[in-house]
């Protein structure tokens, strides 16, 4: 298989797009079937990540860190990224 030029950027936005059109998905669902085990299966998930870090330089204040939010349906839409990236 041949390195297509941009294909690194190309698939970080594809996963990207994918993480956030199935996060979406999951509230909607959430929002549409409260309580169900529709919601359970897709709209809970784990939040793995670094809570905040500041860095208090006295002229400069800096603040690290990152909460990556998953759940089914955002693991979905990432597959779904995949599957369009590799038929691209």
């Amino acid at each position: 298989m041949t390195r297509r030029p941009g294909s690194t950027a190309g698939l970080i936005v594809l996963l990207v797009l994918g993480a956030l059109v199935g996060a979406l998905l999951g509230e909607i669902i959430r929002l549409l079937f409260p309580g169900g085990i529709l919601e359970q299966l897709f709209a809970r998930g784990v939040s793995p990540g670094l809570s905040p870090a500041t860095m208090d330089l006295r002229v400069l204040s800096v603040t690290f860190g990152f909460i990556v939010r998953l759940n089914l349906a955002s693991l979905l839409g990432i597959a779904l990224a995949l599957f369009v990236y590799r038929k691209l």
